[in-house]
């Protein structure tokens, strides 16, 4: 028998060994942020892919989409959803997270090459114009810093389900002399809408994990969280998950 039949009947015996829940139809939300969750189709996202392949396979059905995120996580924790793409445990400690890594993110600011602009950290974006994402959890010390600034009229705070390329926008139009935003997103963006080659980065605070978080108003909540993480230890043993990781452009999870 070899190791990937294993992994497979390892999987689904997990799956039966799971407390039951009734077959649901579970609503996911969040706002583009991709390589993580991406425009609702055929490439929605790896968090996406990953869970929705551990839930359809237990028999639940998912309709993933987008909203304001900040609007997600609030509808989310008040049970009118079922989950938020993309949260951490740092960000909402009040839903219900898979116990596996579904993997990290780095934040970033992102100024443009031969713009003049410099920054080595946080202590260097005074005076800059910064824009950022409304409500978004980046990481301790960049949203202590937010915090301390963001009604300056040189802080540029952007909502709405597609935040990541007004921001881009914003930037490269020259109305902001920088943006915060996460490395792998910023990546993406590049690779997919033809910025390649003219964006500077520098590391801001901590890497820190990303996940997905389910409604703690639903009592099938930890089930739901439970199929992730079996799903996630059986596409890690069978090599599927690096096949994911790699459509987006990104290495397997540790």
């Amino acid at each position: 028998m070899n190791k990937i039949h294993v992994a497979g009947l390892l999987a689904t015996m997990l799956s039966v060994a799971l407390p039951a829940a009734h077959a649901k139809e579970l609503s996911f939300r969040a706002d583009a942020w991709c390589p993580y969750n991406c425009e609702p189709g055929k490439a929605p996202g790896y968090l996406v892919e990953i869970a929705g392949l551990a839930l359809t396979e237990a028999g639940h059905k998912v309709d993933y989409k987008l909203m304001p995120w900040s609007d997600a996580l609030a509808q989310v924790q008040a049970g009118r959803f079922s989950a938020a793409v993309g949260a951490s445990v740092a960000e909402a400690p009040a839903l219900v997270f898979p116990r596996e890594s579904l993997g990290s993110t780095q934040t970033i600011l992102v100024t443009l090459k031969g713009r003049g602009v410099h920054a080595t950290g946080l202590k260097s974006l005074d005076g800059l114009r910064i824009g950022f994402g409304a409500d978004y959890f980046y990481e301790e010390s960049v949203n202590a810093y937010l915090d301390a600034h963001k009604k300056e009229p040189r802080m540029v705070a952007v909502g709405g389900d597609n935040l990541t390329e007004d921001l881009i926008r914003l930037l490269v139009d020259g109305k902001v002399d920088a943006i915060i935003e996460d490395v792998n997103v910023i990546d993406y963006q590049a690779e997919t809408k033809g910025y390649q080659g003219i964006f500077d980065y520098t590391p801001i605070g901590k890497p820190s994990s990303v996940s997905i978080g389910f409604s703690p108003a639903d009592p099938d909540a930890r089930v739901y969280a439970a199929l992730v993480d079996a799903k996630m230890r059986q596409l890690r043993t069978s090599g599927e998950l690096k096949k994911i990781m790699a459509r987006y452009g990104l290495r397997e999870p540790q």
